[in-house]
């Protein structure tokens, strides 16, 4: 009996039927893992003390520079800047519950401001040594405009970025073929191939000095042309 039943489900049009269904299924567990693992640590997704991706950023600050961390959420890796750099640095985040999260976090950094506000709106500071985005980019539909604007408005001497790649695993491409949901979060208009996200930063007139991949995600230090 178990042979049979195993026969009927790796026939091919079934396999194909429960191949879908498995696919959508790992999409809303993984969504759902990812909020209950952050509920069972306080708040705080494990993936900031597993993936270590603090450590990219924390290592190209310097003392003294001056930071704005664009989709700063719950404040985690300003409070690390911070406490490195020690210099005036502005975090902006859209959700109202995010702001407060953060200034909750960085209650001992009185140079660090936390403002709830759209980055296309805030006005603040003119200049910054160094201007953030961490998971933030892809949120964005107009992503070369965004990052001229960024280039143009507040003159940063670099620009650390982190994105998600399109090519971190085979069920990526796999899901997409057979039109399930792919993206790690559906507010994404873009999870990156290597190619897609370079020919980004050429046309917002930047230049990529350095690009790490790790855990299927793109880290980067980017620069504007001189």
């Amino acid at each position: 009996m178990k042979s049979i039943i195993k026969k009927i489900l790796f026939t091919p049009s079934i396999a194909a039927r429960v191949t879908k269904l498995l696919a959508k299924i790992h999409h809303l567990s993984y969504a759902y893992l990812g909020a209950f693992a952050s509920a069972a640590e306080g708040g705080l997704h494990p993936k900031h003390r597993l993936m270590k991706y603090h450590t990219f950023f924390v290592d190209n600050v310097s003392k003294g520079d001056t930071v704005l961390d664009i989709g700063c959420g719950n404040g985690a890796l300003l409070r690390d800047i911070a406490a490195k750099t020690d210099a005036p640095a502005v975090g902006i985040e859209l959700s109202g519950v995010n702001v407060e999260k953060a200034r909750k976090a960085l209650t001992d950094f009185p140079k660090v401001e936390i403002i709830n506000n759209d980055i296309w709106k805030y006005d603040g500071h003119k200049q910054f040594d160094i201007v953030i985005l961490s998971n933030v980019l892809e949120h964005f539909d107009t992503r070369v405009r965004l990052l001229q604007h960024l280039s143009k408005t507040f003159n940063p001497g670099k620009l650390l970025l982190r994105v998600p790649m399109f090519e971190r695993e085979w069920l990526v491409p796999y899901k997409k073929e057979l039109g399930i949901e792919w993206r790690l979060d559906n507010t994404h208009y873009i999870e990156y191939t290597e190619a897609e996200f370079r020919d980004e930063i050429a046309a917002a007139g930047l230049d990529i000095k350095n690009i790490i991949f790790q855990w299927g995600e793109m880290y980067a230090v980017v620069t504007p042309l001189i």
